[in-house]
């Protein structure tokens, strides 16, 4: 019998050698419905979206794959490449075979690929995207009531590592464990489980300048020519986010027990070695788990490597990009032998950042059941820059709507197909994506439940 004299909010108040105490509950199943999939009023816990991208992609040979499985559908097999995912098969789905075409632009390396898949489009210049990046779509539709609308991360300490672009601008990413703390957890942080929560009297002051400001855009506006009239339209959109997001620091936020401020990280290493930008990534992705459990944020884009990698093996004086270009194919195994070493490296970045989400308990399920994150890499194989069989994955449950674990392999469809897929089971309103060849409105249904 479920009662009501306590919910997800309650508090458990006693005394202990004279002085008040307060005990938090947990996310108990008399919280949630009959499954433990949604709250006891029938609203879903929330289902997260992210992006997870590295450089260089996977070895994929003339002479074989080191990534692609040979099975496909359900079970599939786990290839040398794959090694890290072995743990979380059943939650993840590999996609291969897809590429980015090109509508008769040149292949920008290290870039065309990234940008076909994240904005739909192959990019007439590189460093730059014709169009928004998808996320900003999924951030609209699911990122409107939290604190961060997208949270952007790069573990290698690069500014510029980023693929989230606004169609005019890229965003600027947090580049160390530390700066990611700050960020979430820092000043402006609100804590659901503070019993003594009271508005920020500088959030306050900041909300009603920004108002002041909102007031007189319509005066400005009728003294301004076009192009300027474009500048404060951009101008206002930011404004008009940022009073959203004041205005959430104004409202008590709902108790949460699950919600823990993570220890501040210690002293910061920062280096293209692949085990420091590894340890990084392992560290980002455990604040971000907490960060989405805090409500902080459903939207993120994470960056392991640039796409013209510079991490190296400790001890090694070749980085991974020349390796990828100088080093030839092992006449009797038929590949580039450190080349895949460090790309099943750098996998493992990815197998972890997954473990840690998937580490964190919602109810029945995890934060990685709870979530849709597409992995993705620039190219299919480095050697030659190919936008052919581009290394694609969507990991986590999206609330149970990914049908995951399985292998799914084309011959040439294009990457946009598994992007629209990922926005789809972001819950994003979204029926066709791309443009020219890369047009779709195709899904991949096999994986949506």
């Amino acid at each position: 019998m479920r009662t009501p004299r306590f919910d997800r909010r309650s508090v458990m108040k006693g005394a202990l050698k004279g002085a008040a105490v307060m005990v938090g509950i947990p996310t108990l199943d008399l919280f949630l419905d009959g499954n433990g999939e949604a709250l006891a009023n029938g609203r879903p816990l929330p289902v997260r979206f992210g992006t997870y991208f590295w450089g260089l992609g996977l070895t994929d040979t003339p002479q074989g794959s080191r990534w692609v499985p040979t099975k496909q559908g359900h079970g599939y097999d786990i290839t040398p490449e794959l090694e890290s995912i072995k743990a979380l098969k059943d939650k993840v789905s590999v996609f291969s075979g897809f590429r980015a075409i090109g509508d008769g632009k040149p292949n920008l390396v290290h870039w065309s690929g990234l940008a076909a898949i994240m904005s739909g489009s192959a990019p007439a210049a590189s460093n730059t995207m014709d169009r928004a990046s998808f996320d900003t779509m999924v951030a609209e539709a699911i990122g409107q009531s939290t604190r961060f609308r997208t949270l952007d991360m790069s573990a290698s300490g690069k500014p510029l590592s980023n693929s989230t672009h606004t169609g005019k601008a890229f965003a600027t990413p947090e580049v160390s464990p530390l700066a990611l703390y700050t960020r979430l957890f820092g000043e402006g942080f609100q804590d659901p489980n503070n019993p003594n929560w009271k508005p920020d009297p500088r959030v306050m002051l900041r909300q009603s300048v920004l108002s002041a400001v909102k007031d007189q855009r319509d005066a400005l506006a009728a003294d301004v020519g076009k192009a300027d009239r474009i500048k404060l339209d951009q101008y206002y959109t930011s404004v008009r986010e940022m009073e959203n997001q004041l205005a959430l620091q104004l409202e008590k936020p709902e108790y949460n027990a699950a919600c823990v401020v993570p220890p501040k990280p210690g002293a910061e290493r920062r280096g293209a070695s692949i085990d420091i930008v590894n340890e990084n990534s392992k560290a980002m992705a455990r604040l971000l788990a907490m960060a989405l459990v805090c409500n902080q944020t459903r939207v993120f884009n994470f960056v392991h490597t640039a796409g013209a990698s510079e991490t190296y093996l400790p001890g090694d004086s070749k980085i991974y990009h020349q390796y990828s270009h100088d080093e030839p194919t092992d006449a009797t195994l038929g590949y580039q032998v450190n080349t895949s070493k460090l790309a099943g490296v750098v996998m493992q970045a990815f197998g972890d950042f997954l473990t840690e989400l998937d580490a964190v308990k919602e109810g029945d399920r995890t934060v990685l059941d709870n979530s849709i994150i597409m992995g993705y890499s620039d190219t299919g194989y480095a050697k030659i820059h190919s936008l052919e069989n581009i290394p694609m994955f969507l990991a986590g449950g999206a609330g149970g709507k990914h049908k995951a674990g399985q292998h799914i392999r084309t011959t040439g469809e294009p990457v946009t197909r598994v992007s629209l897929t990922a926005m789809q089971l972001a819950g994003a309103p979204v029926g066709e994506f791309g443009a020219g060849a890369m047009k779709t409105s195709s899904p991949l249904t096999e994986v949506l439940a």
